[in-house]
């Protein structure tokens, strides 16, 4: 996999805390050319304008921002927490880009880094003439028979996704459940300004949500395999997706490469210093 150059990152911000957690990982990670935000599944004008207060709060300029399908391929209804936004007062001033095609701009990107269920990036690779180069993948489980969310929330984009040959690194469940957010991160987030505080308030309200004192960054480490590669082993081959949203994959030819081992401890530490990086640029 080549490294990003522009960049656009698809997103169902707003529910798990890690979405938002993944934005501010890439804000903080300068190698990284991030030139559009599309969001993803139920109410994505609500998850556009969390990005921009995010981007906001960053002080960095991200254009365009745009909310994108709301409905899965699938029928599947999408599932929504009810927290999000809720920390974030006054949303309906943040500048979307409601008037732009959200597949236009998913399909002349370059690099699609795609955390939520895949239903806007399988139309934008059906889309004829697409400049999608490589795929950087959050979702499916390579280690059990059990369907991951982003998988089964839209299983129909999935397949798409999957059998349309274009380069794609994934990073499953099975890997990311490895990691783990708790206090003594939300601390030092805290202490770092402005953006380290409303990442630690949506991570406090995400383990009031869950029953939990910490949580699991599945999204910042599917950036970390684009930024910090060396951190990971990865396997060649070929992933499918069957009804249920099972991902089995085959190694061997393919245009796939999934997380086959991590470590865990270095990870979950790139992922915080890349959003202290982000933080250190918040304006006070």
């Amino acid at each position: 996999m080549q490294t990003a150059s522009s960049l656009t990152f698809d997103t169902d911000l707003g529910s798990d805390v890690d979405d938002v957690l993944a934005l501010a990982t890439i804000l903080g990670s300068p190698e990284l050319d991030l030139t559009a935000v599309t969001t993803v599944y139920g109410d994505t004008l609500v998850r556009a304008r969390m990005a921009a207060r995010v981007a906001t709060v960053a002080g960095r300029a991200i254009d365009p921002i745009v909310p994108g399908r709301t409905e899965t391929r699938s029928g599947r209804p999408a599932w929504w927490a009810g927290h999000e936004g809720a920390l974030l007062p006054d949303l309906a001033r943040e500048t979307v880009a409601t008037g732009t095609d959200p597949i236009a701009v998913l399909a002349a990107s370059p690099t699609v880094v795609a955390v939520g269920p895949l239903t806007n990036v399988a139309e934008a690779v059906e889309r004829p003439g697409h400049q999608i180069e490589q795929l950087c993948v959050m979702g499916g489980n390579f280690l059990s028979a059990d369907a991951e969310h982003n998988i089964k929330c839209d299983v129909d984009a999935a397949a798409v996704v999957f059998g349309s040959g274009v380069p794609a690194t994934v990073i499953g469940i099975d890997q990311t459940s490895r990691l783990r957010l708790g206090g003594a991160v939300v601390a030092e987030f805290e202490a770092a300004g402005p953006l380290g505080q409303l990442l630690g308030a949506e991570m406090r309200q995400f383990w009031s949500f869950s029953a939990s004192d910490s949580n699991v960054p599945h999204d910042p480490a599917a950036v970390v395999t684009l930024t910090d590669p060396d951190l990971f082993t990865f396997a060649t081959g070929r992933i499918e997706v069957d009804v249920a949203g099972i991902t089995p994959f085959t190694p061997g030819d393919g245009p796939h490469r999934i997380v086959a081992d991590l470590d865990a401890e270095a990870v979950a530490r790139r992922i915080v210093d890349r959003i202290l990086v982000a933080c250190a640029g918040s304006p006070t």
